[in-house]
């Protein structure tokens, strides 16, 4: 036995020996290859170095910050770049010497320079490792800024009226005795500014500050949503500044659910108002703002115009009598001067007689004088901008308008010159609004979807349409609470617009009104609407736009069909209509909409309104046919929304009918399965879709949705060879969303072959069986569905997830990983948003190594998953926590972890991870949770941090940077004493 076991071990030791003597011998052997490898390795370190190089330079001459540690790659780059040259300059003077043709001169030689050449390859292997994560991005995305964020401070210093109530103001905030401070004057003074100014020089003595408009129609769940977090840092003994903007009537701060009074001196409140009284009112320590002086005015109108009217005399003599028509509001002397800064002499000579006529008598004097100066700037807009301007002007005070809605009044309205489609229209719409704000009359909004129009120029605005100007006479009670609309039969015969949208009308008039002119009538959102009367419809003969959206489901008259001239009717939301062959008469229809209605079938008469541009008939629960023919028919149609649910058979030459129509640029296809739709439909030759197949129905909203791309597969089963046809539309569709697909275990490799790892956005929801996204523990199964995935010695082309950018995980109660394969496979490098909310068996997410390359990672969200215990790990159990690099979060802004008992902490490995970009961390209901971590975690922006006490309620903790570890009146607030950030 013992002869055995020395005999075994006599064999290992000589294998081991033989071994180390074939390493050796291959130095001298291979030493060629050797230096030839580390030849092609250096030149793609080089070649990968200046890409790197010349993005870098494009990114500073933007001005864009760059990626922390781009810059130290690239100086490691060049050292080891530096190295290897040196290296084979060395072994290229040693070959000359040393050498002769087909002989070797020097073993030692050889040896030593195919040794160094081995050992000199890792390093540039490894580097070029470390630059991938550069490659596709070297400059971070500038967050998406708030009001106060983005607001330029102004130079004052030579405008002594506005200077000097600044002076006041800020005198008056750091007076601790004074809590409210009120600064009141009329529209377009300026007051707005000022707050917006005072909150950019005061912000360093607050922990933050809110900003919200009141505006003249309150709306509590408005202002409480944007000062909430506000209002919840006051009550842990924050010093919080609140700016009410705009507050018409006095307002109860209780009811806003402001913490104020003795209790809480803690709060500033800054209000602007129009009223003095409304100032004394609420108590407040009231600052005027005064119109401009005449001096004053005109150093703030050259500096809008500019030098042009200082060098030309005969101008600058015009431009000082325009300015000081102005009335020395800032307002309407930025508007006005916008408007003529480019224009001739004569523009100059024309305005300036217009504003020197008298304003309308029948109003308040001050609105007289606004009406006057800023009307001119409309008159000057071209007749699209000013279409859009009244159009803007019917919505309710403060609302945001959404864009859409402007084509379609547009469209119906048939003032576009010339309209070529609906996406003309949009862009025409997209067009005016740019013009309008630029010149001040719309506000610039960060969700480009809306505009918005300030109040005083939406009361000028109405003034204009109530002057009747350009056949323009609109009458506009929208968002007023009203309950009924009983006009005098012939009082509004003038009229051409009428807007009654957002009220709480049950009661019109059961009487004809005389509306000859009336153009557009708008009376959506009056969801207690019991009947619309015959008699009214039967008024407005010449009406082209008809929106009914939303007012509850009063049966339609009889007389509708007498709407002849209509252009856009929607009658969304209506479930008492069942019968629209109503409406075969409205030849000119160009947009119907009928979503959500009690439809029963499209039936053939339909097929005669072919001048429809756009059709909608989504969540139709009741659409069981759609004659035939009538699709095709619609050979005008540009734009289709439509849902196959519940038809009872057809779908198949529904959709076939749709492939017919050769202008359709975008279509919204609901469908209950892949079976229904022909393999030929090209969908790549839309500019938009969003395809849904399933029973239920989606969120489906219009809001932007014309150019995008969605798929959404919402079924009990995927039968996944049928699935590879649609390939195209997955790849075509950076969004696809999949749902309550019982079938599905896991994404890859199950749906790897459909196209799934080139996605850019995808939402898995409520899919029970899925226990993994990856599953590819047998690598056979997976090198079967896709030819560049390749194991043992060859690599892998396209790693999985490559391109995913937006990942949506929800209600998977089967989810217990991300992935059951080597991390090496796995790459998140382009992934900006990640949610994961009821994921009950999920216990780890990110890998320590995945984490590592998570360099555009922007918001973090993980709710309700009770199984999680952190959310960063050590990988297999062989990895030494100790032995850990440290982790760049390059990008991370957002972190939010919610109502996980379970949950630890986020990595309890020791080792540092940065998050330079780090602005808030939210964590609530987490009450395992001890520590965020042991190492060092620098967030040298983190502006809060929320948590959730054991029995108490939500805490913010502030200030640009945040030492939990040191804070002890923090953490007996908290109660939770163990809990250490080492956030520094």
């Amino acid at each position: 036995m013992a002869e055995e076991v020395i005999k075994n071990l006599v064999v290992r030791v000589v294998n081991s020996l033989v071994d180390l003597a074939m390493k050796e011998v291959n130095y001298i052997r291979k030493c060629p290859e050797n230096v030839a490898k580390l030849k092609d390795e250096l030149h793609n370190l080089k070649d990968m170095r200046e890409k790197l190089q010349q993005q870098i330079e494009i990114a500073i001459g933007k001005g864009d910050n760059l990626i922390i540690g781009v810059e130290e790659w690239v100086k490691k780059a060049d050292s080891e770049i530096s190295k290897a040259e040196e290296f084979l300059i060395e072994e290229a003077n040693a070959k000359k010497t040393c050498f002769k043709i087909g002989l070797c001169g020097n073993w030692g030689t050889l040896y030593h320079y195919g040794k160094k050449a081995t050992k000199n390859v890792p390093p540039l292997l490894d580097h070029q490792v470390r630059g991938r994560d550069y490659v596709s991005r070297v400059s971070l995305d500038t967050p998406a800024p708030g009001p106060l964020q983005v607001y330029q401070n102004k130079n004052l210093d030579d405008i002594v009226t506005q200077n000097s109530a600044l002076g006041d103001i800020i005198t008056a905030i750091e007076d601790e005795s004074k809590q409210i401070i009120g600064i009141y004057g009329i529209g377009g003074v300026g007051k707005t500014t000022l707050a917006m100014e005072v909150s950019a020089r005061v912000k360093h003595l607050f922990a933050a500050v809110a900003f919200t408009t009141v505006s003249q129609t309150l709306s509590v769940e408005k202002i409480q949503k944007d000062i909430g977090d506000a209002t919840k840092r006051i009550m842990k003994g924050e010093k919080i500044l609140i700016i009410l903007d705009d507050v018409w009537e006095m307002v109860d701060l209780e009811k806003l659910c402001i913490p104020c009074g003795i209790n809480h001196l803690n709060c500033k409140i800054l209000l602007t108002s129009r009223s003095e009284y409304v100032c004394e009112k609420m108590n407040a320590h009231k600052i005027s703002v005064n119109a401009l002086p005449k001096e004053e005015a005109w150093i703030l109108f050259k500096r809008v115009v500019g030098v042009r009217v200082e060098t030309d005399a005969k101008l600058k003599r015009v431009a000082m009598k325009v300015a000081e028509e102005c009335g020395g509001l800032p307002l309407f002397l930025i508007a006005v001067g916008n408007v003529l800064k480019h224009k001739s002499i004569e523009d100059w000579e024309k305005a300036l007689t217009r504003l020197q006529e008298h304003a309308p008598t029948r109003v308040d004097p001050e609105i007289g004088k606004a009406f006057t100066r800023l009307k001119l700037s409309y008159d000057f807009l071209d007749n699209e901008a000013r279409l859009c301007f009244l159009l803007c002007s019917m919505f309710p005070e403060d609302e945001q308008i959404l864009l859409e809605d402007l084509v379609l009044y547009a469209v119906g309205l048939a003032k576009f010159h010339g309209l070529k489609s609906m996406e003309d229209a949009r862009q025409r719409v997209e067009d005016a609004v740019k013009i309008l704000t630029s010149s001040g009359l719309l506000l610039d909004l960060d969700d480009k979807r809306y505009t918005k129009m300030h109040d005083v120029v939406r009361d000028v605005a109405l003034l204009i349409a109530s002057e009747g100007d350009d056949k323009n006479n609109i009458l506009v009670e929208a968002g007023k609470g009203l309950t009924e609309w009983l006009p005098r039969k012939t009082e509004l015969e003038s009229y051409t617009g009428i807007s009654l949208m957002k009220n709480k009308i049950s009661k019109l008039p059961m009487y004809v009104l005389h509306l000859p002119h009336l153009d557009i009538f708008l009376i959506q959102q009056n969801d207690e609407l019991p009947k619309f009367s015959d008699e009214l419809i039967r008024g407005m003969k010449e009406v082209k736009v008809l929106d009914m959206a939303c007012c509850g489901s009063p049966p339609l008259p009889p007389s509708l069909k007498l709407l002849t001239k209509l252009r856009v009717l929607n009658l969304k939301g209506n479930k008492s209509l069942h019968d629209i062959s109503i409406l075969v008469e409205m030849k000119d229809l160009e947009v119907l909409i009928i979503n959500e209605t009690g439809i029963e079938e499209i039936p053939q008469e339909i097929g005669q309104l072919v001048n429809l541009r756009r059709l909608e008939a989504i969540k139709c629960t009741k659409l069981y046919h759609v004659a035939p023919g009538v699709i095709s028919n619609l050979w005008r149609l540009e734009e289709l929304c439509i849902g196959f649910m519940y038809l009872r058979g057809g779908i198949h030459d529904c959709i076939v009918e749709v492939m017919s129509l050769s202008n359709l640029t975008f279509v919204a296809l609901l469908v209950p399965d892949f079976r229904v739709i022909p393999e030929g439909f090209n969908f790549g030759k839309l500019g938009g879709f969003f395809i849904y197949i399933g029973t239920d129905y989606p969120l489906f909203s219009e809001a932007n949705l014309f150019s995008e791309r969605h798929l959404v597969i919402n079924a009990d089963h995927v039968e996944i060879p049928f699935l590879r046809w649609i390939k195209k539309v997955i790849k075509l569709s950076p969004r696809t969303c999949l749902k309550n697909i019982k079938n599905l275990n896991n994404i890859l490799p199950q749906l790897y072959h459909e196209g799934l790892n080139d996605l850019e956005n995808m939402t898995l929801s409520s899919c029970h069986n899925v226990s993994c996204l990856v599953d590819a523990r047998d690598w056979d199964q997976l090198h079967t569905f896709h030819s560049s995935i390749h194991l043992g010695e060859e690599k892998i082309k396209e790693n999985l997830f490559w391109k995913l950018k937006h990942l949506d995980l929800s209600c998977l109660f089967s989810l217990e990983v991300l992935w059951n394969c080597p991390d090496q496979y796995i790459t998140l490098s382009n992934l900006v948003t990640l949610e994961i909310h009821w994921c009950d068996k999920l216990v780890k997410v990110f890998s320590v190594n995945v984490a590592q390359g998570l360099v555009n990672l922007q918001s973090l969200s993980i709710r309700s998953s009770d199984s999680l215990k952190e959310v960063i790990w050590d990988g297999d159990e062989e990895t030494d926590k100790g032995e850990t690099e440290y982790i760049v979060f390059r990008s991370l802004a957002r972190i939010f972890f919610g109502y996980m008992d379970r949950l630890e902490s986020f990595y309890s490995g020791y080792t540092t991870i940065k998050y330079p970009s780090l602005v808030d961390v939210v964590i609530e209901g987490c009450s395992g949770m001890k520590m965020w971590g042991p190492g060092i975690h620098e967030t040298p922006k983190l502006k809060f941090v929320g948590n959730v006490p054991l029995d108490g309620p939500a805490v913010t903790i502030n200030g640009p940077v945040a030492k939990l570890y040191q804070a002890e009146r923090i953490r007996k607030v908290m109660k939770l004493h163990e809990l250490s950030f080492e956030l520094v």
